[in-house]
Order: C-alpha cells, then sequence, then structure tokens
C-alpha cells in the first residue's frame, strides 16, 4: 500500500471534516465521525491534528486561504469589468460545485455564538476575522490589480469594495440554501458583478445623508 504522506492525509481530514460539519454540524462533528468520514485510523488524525480545535482552524484555513487558490485561475492581463464578473462567477460556481463548504462556513462563523467563557468567545472571533481577511484580502488583491492596468482610481476603497463583494455572495448563496433555484440565484449573481463594477468606476450614485 501507498505511504500517504503528512500533508495529504491532513488534507483528507480537513476536507472529511468539512463534509461531517456540513451534514451533522460542528458539535457533532467528533474527531471518530471525521476519521470515519476520511476512511483513516483514528490515531492517524491526531497524529496529524493535536486536537480537534486545532484541526477546526486548519477547515478554516483551507475555506479562506486555501479555498481562493482553489477557484479557476483568472487569466492574466484581464481589464477591470471582465476581472470582476469572472471572478463572481468562479466562486458562484465553486459554491454550486461544493454546496457543502458554505453550510460549513457558516457552522463555523457560529461557533462564536455558542462559546462558553469570554477567552473562548474572542477565541472564536478572531478566528472567524481572519475567515473573513483572506477573502477580503484575496478578493481585494484581484480587483485591485485589475484596475492598475486599465490605469482606474477607484471611487470607492478596494477592501469596501471586497467586504460588498462577499456579504453579496454570502446573501445570495444563504438564499439559494433555504429555497434553491440556481438560475435565479445565478442571474443576482451576475446582477452584484455589474454592481460592484459600477462601485469602482463611480457610475452608482453616492449615499444620501439619511433623513428623519
Amino acid at each position: 500500500m501507498a505511504r500517504v504522506s503528512l500533508e495529504d492525509r491532513s488534507r483528507q481530514f480537513v476536507e472529511a471534516a468539512a463534509h461531517v460539519i456540513a451534514r451533522e454540524g460542528a458539535t457533532a462533528a467528533t474527531t471518530r465521525r471525521i476519521a470515519a468520514e476520511a476512511g483513516a485510523p483514528l490515531a492517524a488524525l491526531h497524529y496529524c491534528f493535536r486536537s480537534k480545535d486545532e484541526l477546526l482552524d486548519a477547515v478554516y484555513d483551507h475555506l479562506s486561504r486555501d479555498y481562493v487558490r482553489a477557484l479557476e485561475p483568472l487569466e492574466e492581463g484581464l481589464g477591470l469589468a471582465t476581472t470582476v464578473r469572472r471572478h463572481v462567477r468562479r466562486i458562484w460556481r465553486r459554491m454550486m460545485a461544493q454546496p457543502h463548504e458554505q453550510v460549513t462556513t457558516i457552522e463555523l462563523l457560529l461557533r462564536v455564538q455558542r462559546m462558553r467563557t469570554p477567552e473562548e468567545s474572542e477565541n472564536a472571533l478572531q478566528i472567524n476575522r481572519r475567515m473573513y481577511d483572506g477573502w477580503i484580502s484575496s478578493t481585494t488583491r484581484i480587483f485591485s490589480e485589475a484596475a492598475a492596468r486599465e490605469g482606474i482610481e477607484p471611487a470607492v476603497p478596494f477592501e469596501e469594495v471586497a467586504r460588498f463583494t462577499v456579504a453579496g455572495i454570502d446573501g445570495i448563496s444563504l438564499q439559494h440554501l433555504a429555497d434553491p433555484d440556481e438560475e435565479r440565484y445565478t442571474a443576482l449573481v451576475e446582477r452584484l458583478g455589474e454592481v460592484l463594477i459600477a462601485m469602482i468606476t463611480g457610475r452608482i450614485a453616492p449615499a444620501e445623508d439619511a433623513v428623519g
């Protein structure tokens, strides 16, 4: 039998954990169930990860930093509008292909609400921030580099646009999970791309001061 490297075995456990969490919830996702999902010995899981919390941290990283790396590559040298459209489309295609990842993300993000001590809550909050920071920083970089190629100065800071991108995708995916309709929500993703382009280029009306 071929020897499985530590890196490959760790990845198997991370992917298995994502499936178990999506199906049964973070609390029910014991190391024993995760090992069974991966088709590997429990001892191998404990060799790769010292605790369940360490494994969940790795799942967080997978769903932020590694998630971006797993997306379809963008062609080099694309203009801003094409980059924005293709970026939101490839995120959406990934979500449609791997719906359990979004469910797992939601489960993990909500852990902060279930912590029993202030220290646990603060730790969970920091992990949540790290997850979103991964999505936001990569989106900021992708959009800013595309704009720079065309000499476009953003009407709205790129980080704000990136946060709006993530918020939009999150909202659309939640609606789809609640009431699946791929055609409807794919159309909304297309609309999100157009709004993002308008935000960056300044073709969207500025917000007015609240009245009353």
